[in-house]
């Protein structure tokens, strides 16, 4: 990169400084991430994962989707690609729960929900994280990195891109420059031509699915009368998450998902939940609401077979009751 003073009968180069830029760009980065991008808002930063490592920052976009912003640092081309690609493997596993816990702790008083809503003038979406960006973050972009990222994300269809950022001072005062190695245009184009993650389910396919193992009246019904105790429910490629506000800075959790794949005739109705949540959204001790589950379904087919239960009507009946109770009061 390259800057000139325009003065005088002939435009002047501004000489580039030397300045130890890394490790000073992530705390800049992390209070106006407009230095990458305005279409991006951090919600963590030097995230634990568990590979090991720290992720340096970590965004997300205005569609839902997560994005890993990593220094190079003095290490090799080498070492950082595959650490921002290590990390990128852990970041696609990040459940909307993971991502809201990762937020709520971070922004400082407010939920993700409503940082959200404030950055980008919009509901947070239903569905986080189908997606997911890299960016490599440098003061100065060597060779073999550039060769990497370019094979890639031109080869492969990897998003993955680099920001270099240059440093010139000059009498008027300090100047800081970006560049990106890529478009950003063509790698996002690239990468959603060959997205593998699955959609989120429509309403139609979860309701046929709930038919399809044969638990379509517990699920109509689950919907239908534990809908109205909820602040709100959303879909997502595999379940029905039932959400409330809670806590003091009213961040949106998922207390019960309903699971029509993993639902059967013989079991009943699939629910995952979570049953600290439910305690406290409804003021229910933990006692009774230990009673009301019983022992849980180890072998259920859910990402959390040890907080799932099965529903049949009786039991549906009798959980409906007791949230409707605890509503009224």
């Amino acid at each position: 990169m390259k800057l000139w003073h325009v003065g005088g009968d002939c435009p002047s180069v501004v000489p580039q400084q030397k300045l130890d830029l890394e490790s000073r760009l992530e705390e800049w980065l992390q209070q106006d991430i407009g230095l990458i991008s305005d279409a991006l808002l951090v919600i963590a930063q030097q995230v634990p994962t568990a590979y090991g490592g720290f992720i340096d920052l970590l965004a997300i976009d205005p569609v839902g989707n997560l994005v890993i912003l990593e220094l190079k640092r003095d290490m090799t081309p080498r070492d950082i690609v595959a650490q921002v690609l290590d990390y990128a493997v852990w970041v696609q596993d990040l459940s909307h729960e993971s991502i809201e816990e990762l937020a709520n702790a971070f922004l400082k008083g407010k939920s993700l929900a409503q940082s959200f809503r404030e950055k980008f003038q919009s509901e947070l979406p239903d569905v986080l994280n189908e997606r997911h960006r890299m960016y490599i973050v440098a003061s100065s972009l060597d060779s073999a990195t550039e060769r990497i990222v370019k094979y890639l994300s031109e080869t492969h269809d990897v998003d993955i891109n680099v920001a270099t950022f240059t440093y010139f001072k000059t009498a008027e005062g300090e100047l800081l420059g970006r560049s990106l190695l890529l478009d950003e245009a063509d790698v996002q184009t690239r990468a959603e031509s060959k997205s593998k993650r699955k959609p989120r389910r429509s309403w139609e396919e979860l309701r046929g699915l709930a038919e399809q193992h044969g638990v379509l009246e517990l699920y109509d019904k689950a919907l239908s009368e534990l809908h109205p105790v909820f602040d709100g429910m959303y879909r997502t490629q595999s379940n029905v998450a039932l959400v409330g506000y809670m806590g003091e800075n009213k961040a949106r959790n998922t207390i019960i998902s309903i699971y029509p794949e993993a639902s059967s005739a013989e079991r009943g109705l699939a629910l995952l939940v979570y049953l600290d949540r439910v305690c406290e959204y409804f003021s229910i001790p933990e006692e009774e609401v230990m009673r009301i589950f019983g022992p849980s379904a180890k072998d259920a087919e859910t990402w959390n077979p040890d907080s799932t239960w099965f529903f049949n009507e009786q039991r549906l009946d009798d959980l409906i009751n007791r949230l409707s109770k605890s509503e009224q009061n």
